[in-house]
C-alpha cells in the first residue's frame, strides 16, 4: 500500500527541530510576515519558516497554487540555484521567519553533523511532498485527480492551513479542471451521500469514494 501524504506529514512533524530551530534563530533576523502578505524570495537571503504558512504560486497574479510551505521550509533555495525560477508566496497566516544570508545559512546547515542531518529531513519531506503533489495532479482522470484533492483538503482542514478557502476554489487554484467540471463532480458527490459540504466547505468525507464516477 503506498504511503499517502498525511502519513508523511505526520512523520515530519513528529521530529524535534528544536535545538537547529534555536540556532537559526541566533544566526539570523527574526521577523513577522503580516497575513495576506504576497512576497518573493529576497536576492541572497534564505528565509526559513518558523510559524504559520503561505501557499506557494507559479504566478503573482492567478497563478497555480503549487502547494502549502511547511515548517523550516528554506524559502529561497530553489531560487539561489536555479536563478530562472520565480516562486510566489501568498501567507494565510501571520508567520514568523528568520532571515539567513546564504553564508549564515551555509554555516548553521552544513558545518555541524547533526545540523546537517536535520537539514537532510526537512529536504527529503520537501521531495516527497513534491512528488505526492505530482502524482495527486497528474492522476489518469480530473476525477481522480477530485477523490485525492478532497482527502488532501479535509487533512489541511483539520490542520488549520486552508483558513476558510472553499473545497471548489480549492481545487480549481491548484489544477487546470474547469469550473463546471468540478462543480458537477463535487454535486455529484454531495447528492450519493459521500461528502457533506456546508457553505462551499467540506466537511466530511462520510464512505470510501467510488474510484469511478
Amino acid at each position: 500500500m503506498p504511503i499517502t501524504f498525511d502519513q508523511t506529514e505526520v512523520e515530519y512533524s513528529k521530529i524535534d527541530f528544536s535545538v537547529l530551530t534555536e540556532v537559526l534563530k541566533q544566526a539570523g533576523n527574526i521577523r513577522k510576515v503580516p497575513k495576506g502578505t504576497l512576497f518573493t524570495a529576497k536576492p541572497d537571503i534564505i528565509t526559513v519558516i518558523l510559524e504559520g504558512g503561505a501557499t506557494i504560486m507559479d504566478r503573482e497574479e492567478d497563478g497555480l497554487a503549487m502547494g502549502h510551505t511547511f515548517k523550516l521550509q528554506p524559502v529561497g533555495l530553489i531560487e539561489r540555484y536555479h536563478k530562472n525560477v520565480i516562486l510566489y508566496y501568498h501567507a494565510n497566516s501571520q508567520m514568523s521567519v528568520v532571515e539567513l544570508t546564504y553564508e549564515d545559512f551555509d554555516k548553521v546547515m552544513l558545518t555541524s553533523f547533526s545540523n546537517a542531518l536535520f537539514f537532510s529531513r526537512i529536504m527529503s519531506f520537501l521531495a516527497a511532498s513534491l512528488i505526492h503533489i505530482y502524482y495527486e495532479r497528474n492522476s489518469d482522470s480530473g476525477y481522480s485527480t477530485i477523490r485525492h484533492m478532497l482527502h488532501r483538503y479535509l487533512y489541511k482542514s483539520e490542520d488549520n492551513t486552508i483558513h476558510g478557502e472553499g473545497i471548489a476554489m480549492f481545487i480549481l487554484k491548484r489544477t487546470r479542471l474547469s469550473r463546471s467540471y468540478v462543480f458537477q463532480i463535487l454535486s455529484g458527490l454531495k447528492t450519493g451521500g459521500y461528502i457533506t459540504a456546508q457553505n462551499g466547505k467540506l466537511i466530511s468525507i462520510n464512505k470510501a469514494i467510488p474510484p469511478k464516477f
